[in-house]
């Protein structure tokens, strides 16, 4: 979660833990966060752009990040 330059402390992040990939969230958006059912996520992978998803359901969102790890595998 992230509230202030999502974007490039996501990719900032990635870089320096070596990751295959961050999901970042701002969690003041409407309908997004800790206390609603929905979320909307940017994924960042490296050498890519970034993706938003649309807002969705905590599940639908944990299935396509599944999906996508999976891919990745």
């Amino acid at each position: 979660a992230e509230t202030d330059d999502l974007i490039a402390n996501a990719r900032a992040k990635l870089r320096a833990k070596g990751l295959d990939m961050v999901v970042v969230n701002d969690p003041t958006e409407p309908g997004a966060g800790f206390d609603h059912d929905t979320n909307r996520v940017t994924v960042i992978r490296p050498r890519r752009r970034p993706e938003a998803l649309p807002m969705m359901s905590k599940d639908e969102l944990a299935v396509k990040l599944l999906e996508m790890i999976v891919r990745m595998l």
